[in-house]
């Protein structure tokens, strides 16, 4: 029997789309992002955790940590929703483990996991307050919380103004769809549509539940955010790369 054979099919799958997602990132300037980001899971991540919208760029992990992917659609699904218009090989794509609504993981007991994976997801949530409340809530007392944003100065945020604490205290308190026509205007302008577009397309994003980003940070704005909301969480690391920025934070 030989090798392939002896592999079990999930694992050999998972292999072939890692070494896919590495061509991949050879090919791209993602590669020196992805390294960065394998470093500090080196350095941080151990266990049991969940990685959440992984979709084709899982983080990986090292061998010590044992991780599942969670999506609000199962791989099927995601393939078809985006494959054809971001991913050039289905295969990348990893397997949804545990099918739920990252930013509530309600499927997902409390204080059962070591970490939480979450790579440009969190500026995606209309309540962020709320989502990391849920993180802390499933991940174990000295728990790791893994988090990349992207910095808006390097993306097509730029010009958008920068999300503020009260602005974020005001969503959790009052309910998202406070901000969201203000979102989707802000979106609206991003694409320079003229003036006489701009209603319209914001009354297109509202009947698709666009979901863009929502909110807008830098590293200075969001470690405020952190402060102010006083979660039991302690910062690990803070530090920016490229495009992007990570926090580590650990769970009192």
């Amino acid at each position: 029997m030989n090798i392939i054979e002896r592999l079990r099919p999930p694992l050999l799958l998972r292999s072939l789309r890692r070494r896919g997602r590495d061509l991949l990132l050879r090919a791209s300037d993602q590669e020196d992002l992805a390294t960065f980001r394998e470093d500090l899971a080196r350095r941080y991540l151990s266990g049991d955790g969940i990685e959440i919208g992984a979709l084709h760029l899982p983080l990986r992990v090292p061998k010590r940590a044992r991780v599942r992917y969670v999506d609000v659609m199962t791989r099927e699904q995601l393939i078809a929703a985006y494959s054809i218009d971001v991913y050039d090989n289905p295969l990348w794509v990893v397997e949804t483990d545990i099918l739920d609504d990252g930013e509530r993981l309600g499927t997902v007991a409390d204080h059962t996991l070591d970490f939480v994976i979450a790579n440009h997801m969190l500026e995606h949530t209309e309540d962020p307050i709320a989502t990391l409340e849920h993180f802390v809530r499933v991940l174990r007392p000295g728990g790791t919380l893994f988090l990349t944003l992207p910095d808006a100065r390097h993306t097509f945020d730029a010009l958008r103004p920068r999300t503020t604490v009260e602005h974020l205290l005001r969503d959790h308190r009052e309910g998202p769809e406070v901000s969201r026509e203000e979102h989707y205007r802000e979106w609206a302008v991003v694409e320079c549509l003229p003036p006489d577009r701009i209603a319209a397309r914001v009354a297109e994003f509202g009947r698709d539940g666009t979901r863009h980003h929502f909110h807008v940070w830098e590293l200075p704005h969001f470690l405020e955010f952190l402060a102010a909301v006083a979660l039991p969480l302690e910062l690990e690391l803070a530090q920016q790369h490229l495009h992007e920025f990570a926090v580590i934070l650990r769970r009192g």
